[in-house]
């Protein structure tokens, strides 16, 4: 009875794993579902064990394969392999750090062997094909605010600056991917944790998010980064794809040092909801969490004091 239970919830996180991946390629803007798609697996690893998991991994990849090749290779590339490597880099560290990195560097170098590979492996024509792609998500944007009410006048002033819009995502797009690859991991690491954590009522085999703490060292990579922005031409470029994943680290330690403080001082949830309001609302606020997780280093907001990447 034992051994059909396991094999139920095996085949049921592995379907959940494909359902997820499979709808982020068929529906329109699945991006997040393809991304959580590695979650069910790394709730497998962290309940039965990353051999069970890896096998149930590759027979969705399997699986996937039989519907289109693609999906196979996406699925083995974006689905399985993050989370059996944030699976095997959580067994020996001490904070969420490393294998959320590890998961984050897999899904983006599977993303880019994918992207490359529908493209002949030619930045040039990624750039193109990129750079159509937005601009018809900001054609759709324009329309939908004249569909709205707009005033004309507005919408022909925001469709003028667009291309100068345009061109700045492209410009920063592996730095973009980068940090949407990271906060997916963020997401899907912690989401696994408590699951798993949840479900076996004892300590979970990943570290809590709350354990995020990154090293003092990183400091010089958005000090470097930022002196590269400075510079003109592909120098500048570079550092600017650099500086944003590493603003996107500092984020995540500004919303766990946000927590902390809440803890500390037992503020209610309401706040919390406030505060995320106000971050989909204002990116600002994204800055200034993430200025918060960089004054970390020097102010110590967390008192105790933990093991660091």
């Amino acid at each position: 009875m034992a051994a059909a239970g396991r094999a139920i919830e095996a085949v049921g996180l592995g379907g959940a794993a494909l359902a997820l991946f499979l709808a982020g390629l068929l529906l329109p803007a699945g991006g997040l579902l393809t991304g959580l798609s590695p979650l069910p697996l790394l709730v497998l690893a962290g309940r039965k064990g990353l051999p069970l998991a890896a096998a149930v991994g590759a027979g969705g990849a399997f699986a996937a394969l039989a519907l289109q090749t693609r999906a196979g290779a996406g699925f083995l590339l974006e689905g399985m392999a993050p989370a059996l490597v944030m699976a095997a880099a959580a067994r020996r560290a001490k904070t969420p750090v490393p294998p959320i990195l590890a998961g984050a560097a897999m899904s983006l170098a599977g993303l880019l062997l994918l992207l490359g590979s529908r493209v002949g492996f030619q930045p040039a024509a990624a750039r193109t094909a990129f750079g159509a792609h937005v601009d018809g998500v900001l054609n759709e944007v324009i329309a939908g605010l004249a569909a709205m009410g707009l005033p004309a006048e507005a919408v022909q002033g925001l469709a003028a600056r667009m291309g100068d819009l345009r061109d700045a995502v492209v410009a920063m797009l592996p730095g973009l991917l980068g940090t949407a690859d990271l906060l997916t991991a963020v997401l899907v690491f912690g989401t696994a944790g408590a699951i798993v954590q949840r479900g076996s009522g004892a300590a979970a085999p990943f570290p809590p998010l709350r354990e995020w703490r990154l090293h003092d060292a990183w400091v010089w990579g958005f000090i470097g980064a930022g002196l590269l922005t400075l510079l003109p031409g592909t120098a500048g470029q570079i550092g600017l794809n650099l500086l944003v994943p590493v603003i996107g680290l500092y984020f995540v330690e500004g919303i766990v040092v946000a927590g902390a403080l809440a803890r500390r001082f037992r503020l209610p949830s309401t706040i919390w909801a406030f505060g995320l309001l106000l971050l989909l609302l204002q990116p600002l606020v994204a800055f200034a969490v993430a200025a918060l997780g960089l004054c970390d280093i020097w102010c110590g907001f967390r008192r105790r004091e933990g093991a660091a990447r």
